[in-house]
């Protein structure tokens, strides 16, 4: 029997069987449908199918003859991208990508052709080729050469020395690849990393399991990627089939389990189900698919596959798009397939012709499709259950496709975080409502809530006391009890209200305690009890700054000052009108009663002042500014009438002195002039005038002597000088050499004039002669000062 179109010698009735391994993430349940990447199949000589259309269909267009190793890639709408045998790639149009000839693959390679996309890309993709003994790998941007696709990497090297075996499978991030191969001739797992650097080519090594003597058989991984499945054989016999654990946060390979029996000769093809819970096998020397349980490596079924095509085994088996497995027989024109994988035993079906290829042939080999690792819901359960004694409920959880080992515990009661409560289980601390939140920490960071929230009722009370506003010294008073009756004991509770949950106390003063009590219904032994303890003291009553208050004004403003325990005030006016604030204007004599209120209390106090409103009398003098030369008046004065008040006294002051008493004034000076009026209330007003001379300015002018005489003889003593029109006299005297001997400043009287310097210098008489002067004159009417310059003469 020969698995070959050209090399009769190649193949024999036995070939390889390789075991694929599957790394992903670490999920528990069974996927339903594959993802669309795996829509659409090209294999053997010419042959396809494709899912798009529900159930599968043959497709007779594929450009492809490979007797083994194969890999078809779709997008997310199930449209085909590219497909290779390893040594040659085909874009959607089924024409070769530019330069994707002569890859390293080999149609005699049992896995010969993995495609692998960057980081779930859809345009940018790993294509791996397998011969008999290297694995190389080439890169294609299907977007180049406008949509017919190009390679930016060709041919690079992987490993040398390997078996016909490649597999991928995500990291549990899902969304990088482990690359997976096996070294010819020893137990090592080489473990290669495609990630956001591209392709890692320095390994994770393993060597774990069975020596690969023997070059054949898949390597699969399960849909939940936390198992690997390898078929070994050769074409002549022997084999065997091995499960191993994969750690797709690690690419670590570990725990491998083998079954070795006579009936596992020639293992070629190998499987899960859906469920993870069972592998498949096919041989290459018999019509028989093997069902094996996972947990326990025992056969459990086996399946009798009509003969059809030119070999005495089977070949590939492969998980479609809809959950069945599909197998190939080579030379046949039709695929088998199992529909129900997940059932044990022959229960699981066999359908010998299940996809007619539409005239063309199947060979040894099935397209490997790498699906997103399904990523089964995760549920966190929670369920309470009641131990004996009181108040004894026990929070239990339950997970579902997490991983125990990785997982943070945290239990809320009524939406808020308990304190400590980290554990799978919880004794319930009290009343409430409880939900669990579950976070794992392995790869992906996974949240996740209770679908349950879930009552727990305690005999327990919580009493409380709150002040009722408005009400100084009420409270209300809640039981806050759950589980039981409840029943309040204190003072100013009756009977008829103690069984309330909640209720209203009055007239605090000072501190009362009052106890709360919850007993089951059913179990007297079972209560709680709590105190509950209330205080209150009224604020000392509020007082005003004055009882009375007398103003000579229209108006006077009151004022009630705020503090910690008054807070807002009402004014009760003597019209009977009422103000709010803590200022009020008050426009009339009588009562002002004010009422204060405490905001924190509810408690209120109020207090009086009588006001007296005295008018203030009106005084406005007829003129305020009179210009005149009192000099020209013949009488002397001026009369000033303030107009007859009978009701006031009045009082005349000019430079601070008064001057009389009466309405009429007599002004015979310049100056200004206040007047005072009084009422018999004590009452005042005041008003003032100014008078301002009109008489011609006058010059400063000064008469000074040609000479004195300070003899001692009483005559002519000292140098006296009188002016007119002067208010003021600066006097310097200089010697004969020009320096000054003398310095005076002083005011001419009228009168007498002003006696300025006596003939002395520095205390001694001064010689007689000639002095010069300057003598400085600033008038009364003028601003400019005038100098008077000369020379005297000292006489002794």
């Amino acid at each position: 029997m020969k698995w070959s179109f050209s090399h009769p010698k190649r193949w024999t009735s036995y070939c390889h069987v390789r075991l694929v391994v599957a790394l992903s993430l670490a999920v528990q349940v069974a996927r339903g449908q594959s993802s669309p990447a795996g829509a659409n199949w090209y294999f053997g000589a010419n042959a396809g199918i494709t899912f798009t259309g529900g159930a599968p269909q043959a497709l007779t267009d594929g450009n492809m003859r490979t007797v083994e190793g194969c890999a078809t890639r779709s997008d997310p709408d199930g449209q085909l991208l590219l497909y290779t045998d390893g040594s040659t790639i085909w874009n959607k149009q089924h024409t070769v990508i530019a330069d994707a000839v002569n890859l390293g693959g080999s149609p005699y390679s049992t896995q010969s052709a993995l495609i692998v996309p960057y980081q779930n890309s859809t345009a940018d993709f790993y294509v791996f080729s397998v011969s008999e003994t290297d694995v190389s790998y080439t890169r294609v941007s299907l977007p180049a050469n406008n949509g017919q696709g190009g390679l930016t990497q060709k041919n690079r090297l992987l490993t040398t020395s390997s078996t016909e075996k490649i597999t991928t499978i995500y990291h549990c991030n899902n969304l990088n690849h482990w690359i997976i191969t096996h070294e010819r001739g020893n137990a090592t797992f080489r473990v290669n990393l495609i990630n956001d650097n591209g392709l890692i080519t320095t390994p994770v090594v393993s060597n774990v399991g069975s020596v690969h003597s023997q070059n054949k058989g898949y390597m699969t991984p399960s849909p939940d990627g936390r198992t690997l499945a390898v078929a070994v054989s050769d074409s002549t016999g022997g084999g065997f089939v091995e499960l191993l654990d994969f750690d797709n946060a690690t690419g670590k390979i570990t725990n491998p389990r083998k079954l070795q029996t006579p009936e596992t000769a020639g293992a070629y093809g190998v499987v899960f189900s859906p469920d993870n819970s069972l592998v498949y096998l096919s041989t290459m020397g018999s019509k028989t698919v093997y069902q094996i349980r996972v947990n326990n490596m025992t056969v459990t079924a086996r399946l009798t596959v009509p003969s059809a095509g030119s070999s005495p085994g089977i070949g590939a088996l492969q998980l479609g798009v809809d959950s069945r497995i599909y197998g190939t027989q080579p030379g046949a024109d039709h695929l088998f397939a199992i529909p129900q994988p997940n059932q044990v035993g022959s229960g699981c079906g066999m359908v010998a012709q299940a996809v007619n290829l539409g005239g063309q042939k199947a060979m040894a080999g099935l397209p490997f499709n790498v699906d997103t690792i399904p990523q089964p819901i995760p549920k966190v359960r929670i369920a309470v259950t009641k131990l004996d004694g009181c108040n004894q409920f026990l929070l239990s959880s339950k997970t579902e496709n997490l991983d125990l080992a990785f997982l943070l515990y945290q239990w809320y009661m009524d939406g808020t975080a308990i304190i400590g409560a980290n554990a799978p289980t919880l004794m319930a601390p009290k009343t409430g409502h409880f939900l669990l939140k579950v976070r794992e920490t392995k790869c992906r960071d996974i949240h996740i809530t209770s679908e349950e929230e879930l009552p727990v009722i305690l005999v327990e009370v919580d009493p409380t006391a709150r002040a009722l506003p408005d009400s100084c010294g009420a409270f209300r008073l809640k039981a806050h009890a759950s589980g039981g009756v409840v029943q309040w004991f204190g003072p100013g509770i009756s009977s008829a209200r103690d069984r309330l949950d909640s209720l209203t106390i009055a007239n605090i003063v000072g501190s009362q305690t009052f106890r709360a009590r919850v007993e089951s219904t059913d179990n007297s032994s079972c209560f709680s009890e709590k105190l509950v303890t209330v205080s209150f003291a009224t604020p000392a009553p509020f007082k005003l700054d004055a009882a009375t208050r007398t103003v000579c004004a229209d108006t006077l403003t009151l004022r009630a000052s705020p503090t910690t325990d008054w807070t807002t005030f009402n004014w009760q006016v003597p019209s009977g009108g009422n103000l709010a604030g803590t200022t009020i204007t008050a426009r009339q004599s009588g009562s002002y009663r004010v009422t204060a209120r405490s905001a924190a209390t509810g408690c209120r106090s109020g207090d009086s002042v009588r006001v007296t409103l005295h008018p203030t009398p009106t005084l406005t003098l007829p003129v305020h500014q009179i210009n005149t030369c009192l000099s020209a008046i013949s009488s002397g004065y001026l009369p000033v009438d303030a107009e007859q008040n009978p009701a006031v006294t009045y009082n005349w002051q000019h430079d601070g002195q008064s001057i009389g008493t009466d309405p009429v004034v007599r002004l015979t000076d310049y100056g200004v002039y206040t007047l005072t009026v009084r009422t018999p209330a004590g009452c005042s007003a005041r008003d003032s005038l100014r008078v301002q001379s009109t008489c011609p300015p006058v010059e400063p002018h000064a008469y000074m002597p040609d000479a004195f005489t300070p003899n001692l003889d009483g005559q002519n003593e000292t140098l006296t000088i009188h002016c007119t029109g002067v208010a003021a006299l600066t006097l310097t005297i200089y010697d004969r050499w020009g320096e000054p001997i003398y310095h005076a400043s002083g005011t001419p009287s009228p009168t007498t004039g002003w006696s300025s310097w006596d003939g002395t210098y520095q205390g001694q008489p001064a010689s007689a002669g000639p002095y010069a002067y300057r003598l400085e004159m600033k008038g009364a009417d003028f601003l400019t000062v005038f100098t008077r310059k000369g020379v005297l003469m000292l006489l002794r």
